[in-house]
């Protein structure tokens, strides 16, 4: 056990001060003597040559050897393990040296075999890990995972429904109407990592023929699952880097409001008002609820809740005293407190009476025949009013009526790179409430 005798060396001898040197000449022999050779007590043990060239054996704790060289690189320590010492593909002293000479003048040169092999390997799984990816999965990670980088919500469920519906196959529906496929379905069995610019041009010619607006969805879902993954597509159109002729140019989204028009809102007012009587037709129940959208300026999802998580407003939520609605976690993540002028909150007491605080304000179940009576009353065809514009109205006339600032907080818009209104600008609760009374009476007069 001479041989293998631990030894202190200087520790300014290529970052190995401390460590075992053979007392003996290193050779095949010796690397192999395990029975002489004491296991060390930690995960393995380095002895050096007594060349002092870099070259040892490192001994592991159950006894696996290997021929290893270490050398200086640019200031820092480099160690590359060359080979077995024993057991299946293990190589002699003299090939590990041959090696050793080898690694020697690439390490000087900045090439690194090794960490190239690993490189190499990294990319071949990775390559193995994308082609098993298809966009179908890749979409149903997104939604799962993705959160918003301001606040780390999730998407509301809504989104993603939206969002996965884009992969559908066409169906047909329960009237036996066909259901067309979703804008994304063409890719949805293609591995992400595959998907190339004459993929993205075709789809987005495909659903340009359905309108601007969903061809600009479609093209935003796409590329935000791409950069979601890392995928970076050779030519995407969507990217700057390519030139101007070829790149798919987005239009900023544009809404399309259509308010009432001003010279038949006062008719359209007196004609929810009268909803429900023989004049007008329809139900009260729904007179109101639209009554109350326009009034608040809330979307309609936001009073009477969807299948999608959205509750609507019960009467537990109505403040009566403090005339007052909180909505929670709103379309844009954040809750909403309507103030209540007095109209809306006259309408709002009427619809609590008798109710129990789980109840919803408004349960109606399809309003629409009532807004086509009240349309029709007010004279405004071949116009017609949706519920979402009800909200557009609200914003029109309040436009007029209070500074933009406090609009934007009526209809629960975030300020986004607004500096003035994110910064400045402070709007009280008092300013608020004066901004819908102002509205509603505009509207009521």
């Amino acid at each position: 056990m001479k041989h293998w005798r631990r030894r202190t060396q200087p520790a300014a001898r290529r970052g190995r001060g401390n460590l075992p040197t053979l007392t003996k000449k290193l050779t095949d022999t010796v690397a192999k003597s395990a029975n002489d050779c004491p296991l060390p007590e930690k995960s393995y043990v380095i002895y050096w040559s007594q060349d002092k060239d870099g070259f040892g054996v490192r001994v592991s704790a159950v006894g696996d050897r290997a021929w290893v060289y270490e050398r200086r690189v640019n200031g820092k320590t480099v160690r590359r393990t060359l080979g077995k010492v024993v057991g299946r593909g293990a190589i002699s002293m003299s090939a590990a040296r041959s090696k050793m000479t080898i690694t020697s003048g690439e390490l000087e040169l900045g090439k690194d075999q090794s960490k190239i092999r690993q490189q190499e390997r990294k990319a071949e799984k990775l390559a193995k890990k994308e082609d098993s990816l298809t966009f179908e999965k890749a979409l149903d990670d997104y939604v799962e995972r993705k959160v918003r980088r301001k606040d780390g919500k999730p998407l509301k469920a809504r989104t993603r429904s939206d969002y996965l519906a884009m992969i559908k196959p066409a169906s047909a529906k329960k009237n036996g109407d066909l259901m067309r496929a979703g804008a994304l379905c063409s890719i949805a069995d293609t591995p992400i990592a595959r998907i190339d610019g004459d993929d993205i041009r075709g789809i987005y010619a495909a659903t340009l023929k359905h309108g601007q607006r969903v061809a600009t969805y479609a093209m935003q879902v796409l590329r935000a699952v791409l950069n979601w993954h890392g995928i970076t597509v050779p030519g995407n159109p969507l990217g700057k880097e390519v030139a101007g002729r070829d790149r798919i140019v987005l239009p900023a989204t544009k809404g399309d409001p259509k308010p009432i028009p001003p010279e038949y809102l006062a008719a359209w007012w007196d004609a929810a008002c009268s909803a429900g009587s023989d004049e007008v037709g329809g139900s009260e129940l729904a007179g109101d609820y639209y009554r109350f959208q326009l009034l608040t300026g809330c979307r309609g999802v936001e009073i009477h809740g969807d299948d999608y998580g959205n509750e609507p407003i019960r009467v537990r939520n109505v403040d009566i005293t403090g005339a007052r609605i909180v909505l929670r976690d709103t379309k844009n993540r954040s809750d909403h407190t309507l103030l209540l002028s007095r109209q809306a909150l006259a309408i709002a007491k009427r619809n609590v009476k008798g109710k129990k605080p789980n109840d919803e304000l408004f349960p109606i179940s399809d309003a629409r025949k009532t807004l086509q009576a009240i349309n029709t009353a007010a004279g405004m065809e071949p116009l017609t009013v949706q519920g979402q514009d009800l909200r557009a109205t609200f914003a029109s006339v309040a436009e007029a009526l209070v500074s933009v600032f406090t609009l934007k907080r009526m209809i629960n818009h975030a300020a986004g790179g607004d500096v003035t209104d994110t910064h400045y600008v402070k709007t009280s609760e008092a300013q608020l409430r004066e901004g819908w009374q102002k509205v509603a009476n505009f509207i009521a007069k």
